[in-house]
């Protein structure tokens, strides 16, 4: 059984060649819209805590997007995969600027690569167990800074060590279990459109440094690094080794109110009084300005 040290958006570029035989740094101008969807489910009530402009309040019920690269090499093409994320996160604050998050992912999505994508389904990412962490606040006015802790997300394995300790290689390993329950090891993805499957382990890091932009957002850069080992497939080129990386300066993100206070936007569409994965979901990525992968990013990096 072969394993790959791999990243998400190989499996897509491994399909086309297959088939075809072949303080925080400022963003970039225009890389951080500030456009959101009307969000018409917020009340007056519910923004007459405060307005837009006053200070930022970390508790309550946010979103996280955040948006990774990934270069694949493979003879001697470099394409470039972006991936989108969306996360819940509950927000609560201690003095001296540390606030605690707790997160959980409701939606992962990829850029195809000539038609073919790799697609993590509903079952894998909403198996993604909970983050627990903290980033510290310089303030809670206009400008003030905001730092993350290194994030670590396992997926289909339980460490010791998360952040050091090798992945495991082989499915029988006491290291690795069945995520998505579907009786296959780890975590099962899908290439395009059923090509194949693939069951696989995967550490992702990250670390975000950003600024608050307003009462309800915050937004910025950051570094990530994934590392994914494949532990058995349904067809062979599944199971292939390719060479990628995750570009420096290349990741960014937005946190953003979401539970209707301060006004912000209230993503309660069914008032029920709590947000979930699914009213996450329809409110999708495409608010926070989403780009599209520009395979000039991976040549101009080593």
């Amino acid at each position: 059984m072969k394993s790959s040290l791999f990243t998400l958006g190989s499996w897509a570029l491994l399909a086309c060649l297959w088939l075809s035989a072949c303080d925080p740094p400022e963003p970039p101008a225009g890389e951080y819209p500030a456009v959101f969807r009307d969000a018409a489910a917020t009340s007056d009530a519910e923004a007459a805590d405060s307005g837009p402009n006053s200070d930022l309040v970390a508790d309550g019920t946010w979103l996280l997007w955040h948006e990774t690269s990934t270069c694949v090499k493979a003879l001697s093409v470099d394409l470039e995969s972006v991936t989108q994320t969306l996360l819940l996160v509950s927000l609560s604050s201690d003095v001296g600027g540390v606030v605690h998050h707790t997160s959980r992912d409701c939606l992962i999505e990829q850029t195809p690569i000539v038609g073919v994508a790799t697609t993590i389904p509903l079952q894998v990412v909403e198996t993604i167990p909970p983050q627990n962490y903290v980033a510290v606040l310089s303030g809670s006015h206009e400008g003030a800074t905001y730092s993350t802790q290194r994030i670590i997300e396992l997926w289909g394995l339980h460490l010791d060590d998360p952040e050091f300790e090798e992945l495991p290689k082989d499915p029988l390993d006491s290291r690795v279990y069945d995520q998505d329950g579907d009786g296959n090891p780890g975590a099962t993805l899908v290439l395009g459109a059923n090509q194949c499957s693939m069951y696989v382990v995967q550490r992702a890091i990250a670390q975000w440094n950003g600024k608050v932009e307003s009462s309800i957002r915050i937004a910025g850069v950051g570094n990530n690094a994934t590392t994914q080992v494949v532990l058995g497939a349904t067809g062979g080129f599944c199971a292939s080794q390719f060479d990628t990386r995750n570009p420096p300066d290349s990741a960014r993100f937005v946190l953003q109110r979401v539970d209707g206070r301060y006004g912000a936007p209230n993503l309660d569409t069914n008032g029920d009084g709590q947000i979930d994965c699914e009213e996450v979901r329809a409110y999708g990525s495409e608010p926070f300005g989403p780009r599209q992968p520009d395979n000039e990013r991976c040549k101009s990096q080593p």
